[in-house]
């Protein structure tokens, strides 16, 4: 047979090429699982029964990962797999890639007792002589050379055999069997690209979904190599460059953190004089409350105003707002999740700042450590995935005791449902009430807990989709098509909140519990407030408080303020008075010497009546637009100063950290 009739005779090369890569993605699918379950084998800690209830977890999501990254890498390499002359080398390096991935991350465990993460850029960041010099006296390099040996031999020597063994079955192909092949093509072609995305429903496999246990030892073996240096070169790569100290002090207008500290009328001798001011110095006095703080997803302010009996959004929250303490004139200190997260948490306008590079600096004022420092016990829970934003990492690091997200609410609470980004919120309020009541009485307990279920798609559990609103009470923007997805699934959120803040209220907890609950940042589905009659709701979120006393100014629950005022007003119902940041202002003191100002980290102010970007006077609106006001010179000084000495604050404590 001449080489023009056995072409005629074979399917095509483009379906050819699909199919080596599919068998390829099988093998080495097949390779990293079994490096997976050498790294599970060969590290099992002896001490540990509770890992046999959920390995299987682990091993199941990380097939699904493995096979994700090799079909991914199949339908990219699809042309140079068709191409014969190119089909085998571009076999053996990709194989190649993956394997020697896979080892590395195998030992890095074995070392550093993490998946492959944003350290090993220390390589570049660091001294790399003395990295290679550590690793040539610390690593068993002849054992490694010997298992790199025999893992490529099996590896590519499988992948060729497979190879060799395709270009024979397609002699057998006759012309009368082309139709067949280009359907089976198409077919595969589907499959591939599922595999890719490594799921049916939702969103794509992504590094929230590491976290599939309640054990870091198995969620860490998830991860392949390939997966785990993506996600820690997504982490280095968006984590900030710290720069100088001082960058954000010149950038707001200021040479020093003295003269920003002047502004302020703080003392300002030195940059020690500066630091220590930041932070409260009074005499803790712990009266043992408990602290539940919520940090709600997407929980605007907006939805508020429109409250009707057919547009009965806030549902059961509505009650308990009576003995509630309600801010309706709050901002949030950002416009994400994560960054605001960081800013309520570390008082970093700063962000990311507490993963990639700098994960393992640690801040001492950060919430988890003061009210440790006060003898609290600290958890962090969510009803999302904690891999997301490595805060099941973050977190621990930062000083909290415990950490609680979907992987273990599904553990605790069997056929627990939710959507694509964990469980439903419900689930997260039930635990949190359950631990409360587990405490071990004197042994107060600071519990944060941050929602996911009102956020993007907008799925909901199916009693809640029977609601029904009458969209004609909606008076703000209604451009969007998830706008009533979006009420649904916030009514959802306020509902569970109000069960949850009722249950506490009405048990011997309600008395010595301090609740208090936050939006992240607006919904998305509200429009982007562009009209100067709206503008003063582009930041604007609810802050509820449950359990303190009343307030000395009645006027404050009106006034602007923001994330920042949120602890520094907590903190001293519950007796501490020392060692946390001073963001913002105590809203219950009542204190005319401190502004009325909702200030951001993204640069907007909010006064009594005005709106403006940091220092620009040219972007001031009034509030509302008809009536007349000035530029507030010193008002934007004060607003800039404060924000300014927590960028540097957060600088100087990073670079402290790098040069230790």
């Amino acid at each position: 047979m001449t080489d023009r009739s056995l072409s005629a005779s074979q399917p095509r090369p483009v379906w050819g090429g699909l199919v080596l890569g599919a068998l390829a993605t099988a093998w080495f699918t097949l390779c990293l699982s079994a490096l997976r379950g050498l790294q599970l084998w060969h590290y099992w800690p002896a001490n540990d029964p509770g890992l046999w209830s959920e390995w299987h977890l682990a091993v199941w999501m990380g097939l699904r990962f493995d096979a994700k990254v090799c079909a991914s890498a199949a339908l990219l390499l699809w042309p140079l797999l068709a191409w014969r002359r190119a089909a085998r080398p571009t076999l053996v390096l990709w194989g190649a890639l993956y394997l020697i991935l896979g080892l590395v991350n195998f030992y890095y465990y074995g070392f550093y007792k993490t998946p492959i993460d944003s350290v090993v850029f220390g390589v570049i960041d660091d001294d790399t002589k003395a990295v290679f010099q550590t690793i040539w006296l610390d690593f068993p390099v002849a054992q490694i050379a010997v298992f790199l040996a025999l893992t490529l031999g099996l590896g590519l020597g499988g992948v060729l055999r497979l190879e060799a063994w395709w270009r024979e079955h397609q002699r057998r192909f006759t012309p009368a069997r082309a139709w067949l092949a280009g359907l089976a093509g198409t077919l595969l072609l589907l499959a591939m690209l599922v595999l890719a995305k490594g799921t049916l429903k939702g969103m794509a496999l992504q590094p929230n979904h590491l976290s599939v246990t309640t054990k870091t030892f198995l969620n860490d073996a998830v991860p392949n190599g390939v997966t785990a240096l993506h996600n820690a070169w997504f982490a280095y790569s968006e984590s900030t460059q710290i720069g100088q100290v001082d960058t954000g002090l010149r950038n707001l207008g200021f040479t020093s953190a003295q003269q920003a500290a002047q502004v302020l009328g703080w003392p300002s001798g030195s940059d020690a004089a500066v630091a220590r001011a930041l932070i409260a110095d009074g005499t803790n006095r712990p009266n043992g409350k408990h602290l539940v703080f919520f940090q709600m997803e997407s929980w605007s302010a907006e939805p508020f105003r429109y409250q009707a009996s057919q547009m009965d959004v806030l549902g059961r929250l509505q009650g308990q707002l009576t003995s509630a303490t309600l801010f309706d004139n709050f901002d949030s200190a950002h416009v994400g999740t994560h960054p605001s997260l960081e800013a309520i948490l570390l008082g970093s306008p700063v962000t990311p700042i507490s993963t990639g590079r700098y994960r393992e600096v640690v801040y001492p004022w950060n919430l988890a450590q003061v009210l440790k420092r006060a003898g609290y016990d600290t958890l962090f829970v969510t009803s999302g995935e904690s891999g997301w934003r490595e805060l099941n990492r973050v977190l621990l690091t930062q000083g909290f005791d415990e950490f609680v997200d979907a992987a273990a609410l599904r553990l605790r609470y069997p056929g627990a449902q939710g959507g694509i980004w964990g469980v439903w919120d419900h689930y997260m309020m039930r635990y949190i009430q359950e631990r409360l009541q587990a405490q071990p009485a004197g042994r107060p307990l600071f519990i944060y807990g941050m929602t996911t279920t009102h956020h993007p798609p907008y799925e909901v559990p199916d009693e809640v989709r029977a609601l029904r609103f009458d969209m004609a009470l909606w008076k703000g923007e209604r451009s969007s098509d998830s706008l009533a997805p979006s009420l649904y699934s916030y009514r959802y959120a306020n509902d569970v909140l109000a069960d949850f803040v009722a249950q506490v209220r009405q048990s011997p907890l309600g008395p010595q519990t301090l609740m208090a609950a936050t939006g992240d940042h607006i919904m998305r589905t509200v429009g982007n407030y562009t009209e100067p009659e709206r503008q003063h709701l582009r930041m604007q979120v609810p802050f509820v408080v449950w359990g303190a006393p009343p307030l000395r100014c009645p006027g404050a629950r009106h006034a602007p303020a923001s994330h920042l005022d949120m602890f520094p007003s907590l903190l001293p119902m519950l007796g501490i008075h020392a060692g946390y940041l001073r963001t913002g202002r105590d809203l219950w003191a009542c204190d005319a010497s401190q502004p009325a100002l909702a200030v951001s980290f993204v640069n907007q102010v909010r006064a009594r009546g005005a709106q403006w970007q940091m220092g620009h006077a040219d972007t001031l609106v009034c509030q509302p637009p008809q009536r007349d006001c000035t530029w507030p010179a010193d008002l934007d000084a004060q607003a800039r100063a404060r924000v300014a000495l927590l960028d540097w604050n957060i600088r100087r404590r990073v670079l402290a950290g790098i040069a230790q």
